[in-house]
């Protein structure tokens, strides 16, 4: 493996551990700087992907008023990288309270393409799949 491939795998695990931190912080920006400016985000409970950084974020902070407290923990497996466009998958865990008490537990796999503008890496898709809640 070449120091290129080593030094990208290292910033993809860092813009997953960013996404991760700021959600749990309820860093509206930090999370939504993330995605590329065309990315886009889909969860089960979009019909459909939401497409643009700035209606990604709108989306993710509309959801969030009704949080009161998330934790996410999750590892990358199945990177790869070409160039500067890359794929992969993220297993996570999700703990959330909701503001009116109710708790859930959220397992699932992120499904991701990642892409390297400007000597930076953006999720260009992300996709979350439910394996299973509680």
């Amino acid at each position: 493996m070449s120091n290129t491939q080593i030094e990208d795998q290292l910033a993809i695990q860092e813009l997953i551990s960013t996404f991760f931190a700021a959600a749990m912080r309820r860093d509206s920006a930090k999370w939504g700087d993330t995605f590329a400016e065309d990315g886009s985000w889909k969860i089960d409970m979009l019909d459909e992907p939401v497409v643009g950084r700035d209606k990604v974020v709108a989306v993710y902070e509309n959801l969030m008023q009704h949080i009161e407290f998330v934790s996410i923990s999750g590892f990358p497996n199945e990177l790869a990288i070409d160039g500067d466009k890359a794929t992969g998958k993220v297993y996570s865990q999700e703990f959330i309270t909701r503001k009116n008490g109710d708790q859930m537990t959220l397992v699932g796999c992120h499904h991701d393409e990642y892409v390297k503008k400007d000597g930076r890496w953006y999720f260009q898709s992300r996709r979350f799949e439910t394996l299973r809640r509680a």
